[in-house]
């Protein structure tokens, strides 16, 4: 999956990602999964990149945007956040990313796994 979303990426580039981090929840995908638990980081992310956009968002998270395969986020797959950048459709370098607003460090939210080594 993370090759054809990066795939797609490439051949229709997103125009405008707009991040929901108001409330999520943390510790699985769904409500069928034990131990899923609400988290309120109360943020929003939006950028004219969807890698970019994304590669904030996973370092608010407390991950690193590129993590290799088998480190969290990435755990069960290939880093769609890179594999997106070697197509040329953004980048995954937080210092080439013109945040505004909140700095990164101040908004962090960590998640489960999460090393905070972006930061």
């Amino acid at each position: 999956m993370p090759r054809i979303v990066a795939d797609l990426a490439g051949a229709r580039p997103i125009d405008i990602s707009v991040i929901d981090g108001i409330e999520t929840v943390t510790g699985g995908e769904g409500p069928w999964v034990r131990g899923l638990k609400s988290v309120h980081p109360g943020v929003i992310i939006a950028g004219t990149n969807a890698v970019t956009a994304d590669t904030v968002a996973t370092a608010v998270m407390g991950y690193d945007p590129r993590a290799k395969k088998g480190t969290a986020p990435f755990v069960d797959c290939d880093n769609t956040l890179t594999l997106a950048e070697g197509r040329g459709v953004g980048t995954t370098n937080l210092s080439n990313i013109d945040v505004r607003g909140v700095p990164i460090r101040d908004a962090r939210f960590a998640f489960p796994g999460a090393t905070g080594a972006a930061l």
